[in-house]
């Protein structure tokens, strides 16, 4: 189970570096031909246009000793995020769909295409909506449904049809700054550029995101109740033996379970499971018990927020965490299902964090208010940090660009950024 688990991760990463690959050429090749068109046609700034028509000519130059875009569409991470809803769905059943603008029609082509490829990639997780969400972005569980309903050919055929593309750039200028333009000349490390692309989000969802947490941290939470008289390995609420099993395997302790769950789970089930687990593996607990990139420290949560980099990746897990409980998953386990994403195929060996260390130092602080989320408005990023341990710099992607870790944006951009800027915000979304 844990083998097929971890090959439809693999093939989560396949895809979207697939998908990244079409959408990057659909967009340089309609801004080649209209920077105007292809700014209506994908709803991006007229800039971002334009670098992505620079960027396709500095790839056909022969001089050129890198092709830009095919070095970003290699981003092991999605760049897009897909846009999909039930009256999409409802049209592509039917065959038929709102007429393209006149002067879009010439794009027909390669809107064809790309909208194919989004049908078939969600087609192949139709019945896996979790993969779906943690690869796509796509938390509508209905949307998924409705496909998998619906016929394969029908849609496939059907999708061309559409006036508008299913997904979405999540990209922008900044972003493509700080991947391509360090002041050391290195280019920047291929996980470090994914982290960041996981981390953008523009001000419109990160207040979603901070209300919907918001509510979630206003709900009651449930009362531990104790069942006499009734047998201690049957009564586990539904799904809650998975993520329990989940937890075990990377080592966390049965006091940290049981306060991780906050379910009717008891000590005698954890310990049942665990002693099971034992049985099935014998071999010692993996890597992730003993977690040696962090210093031994009085406070050891203060390594993971006193690092950028960590801070990046606790805030992805964060991301893909949020959308998996937009398809209705409590909010334990699609932490550990987040985790699980990350740690099998996003992993970096040199900032490695274990599931235990995470539970202490985000998920319980989080639960208990003390986390907050915040946006920079000059990297359009969004990032957690925690009230007792203070960085100076909030933002980590502005951090890293300080230390050269990252580019900077360039003095065109910052000189032309508009009117009226907006300041970088470092205050928390949250109260």
């Amino acid at each position: 189970m844990e083998s097929l688990q971890n090959s439809l991760h693999a093939a989560c990463v396949v895809d979207q570096k697939d998908l990244n690959e079409t959408v990057v050429g659909a967009v340089a090749a309609v801004a080649r031909q209209s920077l105007h068109d292809c700014a209506e046609l994908f709803g991006i700034t007229v800039r971002l246009a334009q670098r992505f028509a620079s960027m396709a000519l500095q790839g056909e130059d022969r001089r050129s000793e890198v092709d830009p875009l095919a070095d970003l569409a290699t981003t092991p991470t999605a760049l897009w995020r897909v846009h999909m809803t039930l009256d999409d769905v409802t049209q592509m059943q039917r065959g038929r769909a709102a007429p393209m603008p006149p002067h879009l029609e010439r794009y027909r082509p390669v809107l064809k295409g790309l909208n194919e490829q989004v049908v078939l990639m969600l087609l192949r997780y139709a019945t896996q909506p979790r993969l779906a969400a943690l690869m796509s972005g796509l938390g509508s569980r209905e949307v998924m449904e409705a496909m998998s309903s619906a016929g394969c050919s029908t849609l496939v055929q059907s999708a061309g049809h559409l006036a508008h593309p299913l997904v979405s750039l999540t990209l922008n200028e900044v972003y493509l700054d700080r991947v391509f333009s360090t002041l050391s000349g290195l280019p920047v490390d291929p996980v470090l550029r994914s982290l960041v692309a996981r981390t953008l989000c523009s001000w419109e969802d990160c207040v979603e995101i901070s209300e919907a947490l918001d509510r979630e941290l206003a709900a009651p939470r449930p009362v531990r109740v104790t069942k006499i008289g009734r047998p201690t390995a049957v009564f586990l609420p539904p799904g809650e033996a998975d993520t329990i099993r989940q937890l075990i395997a990377h080592g966390v302790s049965t006091k940290a379970i049981l306060q991780f769950t906050r379910s009717e789970v008891n000590s005698a089930q954890v310990r049942r499971l665990r002693k099971a687990s034992d049985d099935q593996r014998p071999e010692p607990a993996d890597d992730d018990v003993v977690d040696p990139s962090l210093p031994r420290t009085h406070d050891s949560n203060a390594a993971v927020w006193g690092s950028a980099v960590r801070r990046l990746l606790v805030t992805s897990i964060f991301a893909h965490q949020r959308v998996l409980v937009s398809l209705g998953l409590p909010p334990h386990a699609a932490f550990v299902e987040a985790y699980e994403f990350y740690a099998t195929h996003h992993r970096d060996p040199a900032n490695p964090l274990s599931l235990s260390r995470l539970i202490s130092a985000v998920f319980t602080p989080l639960q208990d208010g003390l986390v907050h989320l915040g946006h920079c408005s000059e990297c359009n990023t969004m990032h957690l940090s925690h009230d007792g341990h203070h960085n100076g710099i909030e933002c980590p992607v502005c951090a890293l660009a300080k230390f050269n870790k990252l580019g900077r944006p360039s003095s065109f951009r910052t000189g032309n950024w508009g009117s009226a800027p907006r300041a970088r915000s470092g205050e928390a979304l949250m109260a």
